[in-house]
């Protein structure tokens, strides 16, 4: 090999291993939206490869499947998310909550992303159409200790 095709395919191999290390939760959430607008199932096939562990359990991400479509076939339209809340525990393990706006009402996605060795890979999805109860306890909280603040 010649050694300007050996530096090209050198490069080449540096580039791909560097933008896969610079993958952060924020960019495959980001990803995962812009999927999300043409359709879930493509959204979650998508952050379900970042994990080959999840190909273990392919009858419960089908199931997920089901059980968001539903959901999304009465709330309507997506507009767009929000999010809500980013705890992390460790510079390897994070949580993102975001609240994904639909014509009737919102539903709350729970992500969980973990780095074990330099890559992150989605550990956990959840999601919720209870957001409104959620504030409501949030509140109740907020209450209980604003008053042992005082």
């Amino acid at each position: 090999m010649n050694r300007k095709a050996l530096l090209i395919a050198l490069l080449t191999i540096l580039t791909c291993k560097i933008s896969l290390a610079q993958n952060s939760p924020e960019d495959i959430v980001s990803k995962f939206f812009d999927l999300y607008k043409t359709g879930s199932d493509t959204a979650l096939n998508y952050i379900f490869s970042t994990n080959k562990y999840f190909k273990e359990n392919q009858d419960g991400v089908d199931d997920l499947k089901r059980k968001l479509n539903k959901v999304l076939a009465v709330d309507g339209q997506y507009w767009g998310y929000d999010l809500l809340w980013k705890k992390k525990a460790g510079d390897n393990f994070i949580l993102l909550t975001f609240l994904v706006r639909h014509d009737r009402d919102p539903i709350t996605f729970r992500l969980v992303f973990y780095k074990p060795h330099g890559t992150w890979v989605l550990q956990h999805f959840t999601f919720s159409t209870k957001m409104d109860e959620e504030l409501e306890e949030a509140s109740k909280v907020s209450l209980v200790k604003d008053a042992s603040d005082k």
